[in-house]
C-alpha cells in the first residue's frame, strides 16, 4: 500500500488526529521505557538517556498507530456513506442530491465525514459537479478508497457509467477489503501481544529479585554485568522491533 500523505493540497493535515492524545499515549509509553530501564540499570542519568533516545521512535508508532485507526474509521464510515448513497440512486434521486441528504442527515454514524459532505454539499450549492466535489474530498483525505471512487466518477460519469451500479460494487469491494483486514487483524493480535508480554517478563522477574533477593543482582552492577545488561536491553529492543514488524501487514491497493 502507497504510503499515504500527511497533508492536503492546501497544506493542511488531512489526518484528524487529535496531537493531545497522541502525547498523553507517548507520555505513558516512555514513562514505561523509563520504568523499565530503572528497573535494569538502577541508574536516573542513563534511564533518562535511554528515554530520550527512545522518543521520537514511540511518537511515531503512535502517530503511525492513529493514523492506521482513522483510516479504518473512516473507510468503514465510507462504506455506509456509498449504501446510502446506492439506496437515495435507486429512489431517483441524483448524486448531488445524495451528498446534500448525508451533509443534512443526524445520525453519528457519519460523524467524522460528516463536516467533509458539509463542505461538498456547499461546493455543489456553487454549482461544483458531484465528481468534482469527490476529488476535492479525496485529496483532503488521504485514504485510498475514496480517491480511487473520485477517479472512478471522474472516468465514468462523462462516459454514461451506471452510477448505481458503479456505486453498489465499489462498495462491496471495500467491504470485503474491510473484513479481510480485521480477520488478519484477530489474527494477528494474539502473537503480537504474546510477543509484548514476553518482552516484559525479564524486567518484571528483575524487579521481583530486586525487591526479594537484592543479592543476587550485585554482581550485575559490575563493569562486567553493565555489559551485560546492556546487551540483555539491545537483545530485548531487537526482538520487540522485530515482533512488531512482524506484524505490520501492507495492503495492496
Amino acid at each position: 500500500m502507497r504510503k499515504p500523505k500527511r497533508r492536503a493540497a492546501d497544506g493542511r493535515r488531512s489526518y484528524k488526529i487529535d496531537p493531545v492524545s497522541v502525547w498523553s499515549v507517548t507520555i505513558l509509553l516512555c514513562a514505561a521505557v523509563f520504568a523499565c530501564a530503572y528497573v535494569l540499570f538502577q541508574n536516573a542519568v542513563i534511564c533518562a538517556a535511554v528515554t530520550a533516545v527512545m522518543l521520537i521512535p514511540v511518537r511515531r508508532k503512535v502517530r503511525k498507530e492513529a493514523e492506521l485507526r482513522y483510516e479504518k474509521q473512516v473507510r468503514a464510515e465510507f462504506v455506509s456513506c456509498l449504501v446510502m448513497i446506492s439506496g437515495s440512486l435507486a429512489s431517483g434521486l441524483r448524486l448531488e442530491q445524495c451528498v446534500n441528504e448525508i451533509a443534512a442527515g443526524e445520525t453519528r454514524e457519519y460523524r467524522r465525514l460528516r463536516p467533509e459532505f458539509i463542505r461538498m454539499s456547499k461546493l455543489i450549492q456553487l454549482n461544483w459537479p458531484a465528481e468534482r466535489a469527490f476529488a476535492e474530498l479525496a485529496s483532503r483525505i488521504p485514504v485510498a478508497e475514496i480517491r480511487l471512487f473520485s477517479q472512478a466518477l471522474n472516468y465514468g460519469v462523462p462516459t454514461g457509467v451506471n452510477l448505481i451500479e458503479l456505486v453498489r460494487s465499489f462498495s462491496s469491494g471495500v467491504r470485503i477489503r474491510n473484513d479481510v483486514e480485521a480477520e488478519i487483524s484477530r489474527t494477528l493480535n494474539l502473537p503480537k501481544y504474546n510477543n509484548r508480554i514476553i518482552m516484559c517478563t525479564p524486567f518484571v522477574m528483575i524487579a521481583i529479585m530486586r525487591i526479594t533477593a537484592a543479592d543476587y543482582l550485585r554482581p550485575l552492577e559490575s563493569g562486567t554485568g553493565f555489559i551485560v545488561k546492556t546487551a540483555a536491553a539491545a537483545a530485548i529492543l531487537i526482538a520487540l522491533v522485530l515482533g512488531e514488524l512482524l506484524g505490520d501487514i501492507n495492503y495492496a491497493e
